[in-house]
């Protein structure tokens, strides 16, 4: 008799972790629209409320939401619920900022017109991307734990990839010359802008990518099919609507060479703690190819001041690389470094929770 329940509990738990992991795919979504949605203003497209990037993001929305709903109830039936709390709770935080940013955009639209990239509404809802995705990625990074069976570490990446996009995001905004409009210049300091950019965008490279390659015991192929789908993401919202710079996809997916190294190298180190050193420090000074094409406006503000239309982005970005790595390569290698250390450690911590 006490099978039954045990089974009922077992099936319990994996409709908890369906729910995380259409919650994850939903701001996956959300975070595809948004970036598309960018490279279509940067493009001066016109802008419509059902335009195929805000469907996407719409859709992405509802997805997460239902996830989240069949996780909360679930969670509160399952007899090991404390361990799965903190998951939750992050969770229904992020829904409740992301459900809330789209009336208050409404309400910032009607008052001011066009909004920047970087306005409190905008904020609010990658707030809440984050914060779901961070919530999602507890829960499944537990999940995989418990089931110790290396055919569910690639559940890491689904994982990882909404986290990664909705920080960068996040990221974008606070160094991007996106946010000057008719009521408010909400525009970064150009110094503070390249500062930024240069420690933020390695560290989160390398943190995004070790992620996923912790929890899975470093089993080869996580990071990089992670890595790899980063790219194909960014290559289809960033470059592809873009048909002047359709011929840098073969230069832009030259970043997987070091993502597959790092990968290869942490496979076959002897010790991972002598690997982190040259994996950070590839990751992170990788940022440079990863983040393009969006860096060239945040590096140009100080480099050339030149006008940037979407057909130059190419020219001045190649004007700038050699500057922009002699520049970068120190602080990109240290935070790379350090975002490496600290996915072991938050990793770490969270399974051991």
């Amino acid at each position: 008799m006490t099978l039954k329940p045990a089974l009922s509990f077992r099936r319990i738990k994996l409709v908890l972790f369906f729910g995380l992991v259409m919650t994850s795919f939903g701001i996956l979504l959300v975070t595809v629209g948004g970036s598309w949605d960018i490279t279509n203003h940067l493009l001066n497209k016109p802008e419509t409320f059902f335009s195929p990037p805000h469907a996407l993001l719409y859709i992405g929305v509802a997805i997460a939401l239902i996830g989240t709903i069949v996780s909360f109830f679930t969670w509160r039936i399952i007899s090991d619920k404390q361990n799965f709390k903190s998951s939750i709770l992050i969770s229904l935080l992020g829904m409740a900022l992301l459900i809330g940013a789209g009336p208050f955009d409404f309400v910032w639209h009607s008052n001011f017109g066009l909004d920047g990239l970087l306005s409190p509404p905008h904020l609010t809802l990658i707030s809440g991307m984050l914060l779901t995705a961070i919530g999602s990625l507890v829960g499944i990074f537990k999940f995989i734990k418990e089931k110790n069976d290396s055919r569910f570490n690639y559940l890491s990446v689904l994982a990882v990839l909404p986290i990664w996009l909705s920080a960068s995001g996040l990221f974008h905004s606070g160094s991007l010359p996106f946010s000057n409009t008719e009521f408010f210049n909400f525009n970064p300091d150009p110094t503070f802008a390249v500062l930024f950019a240069s420690v933020a965008f390695p560290f989160l490279v390398s943190f995004c990518l070790l992620l996923g390659s912790t929890v899975s015991k470093y089993q080869f192929g996580v990071l990089s099919v992670t890595g790899f789908l980063f790219l194909l993401v960014s290559s289809f919202t960033a470059i592809l609507p873009n048909s002047a710079i359709l011929f840098t996809i073969p230069f832009y997916f030259l970043s997987l060479i070091p993502i597959i190294s790092a990968d290869l190298l942490l496979r076959f180190a002897k010790t991972h703690k002598q690997s982190v050193l040259f994996v950070g420090g590839i990751l992170g000074a990788s940022f440079l190819v990863i983040y393009f094409p969006l860096t060239t406006f945040t590096y140009n503000e100080i480099l050339t001041q030149q006008t940037v239309w979407p057909s130059l982005i190419p020219q001045v970005y190649f004007q700038m690389i050699t500057d922009i790595f002699l520049i970068t390569l120190i602080p990109a290698v240290v935070m790379g470094i350090v975002g490496m250390t600290l996915a072991k450690r938050i990793c770490n911590k969270i399974l051991a929770s």
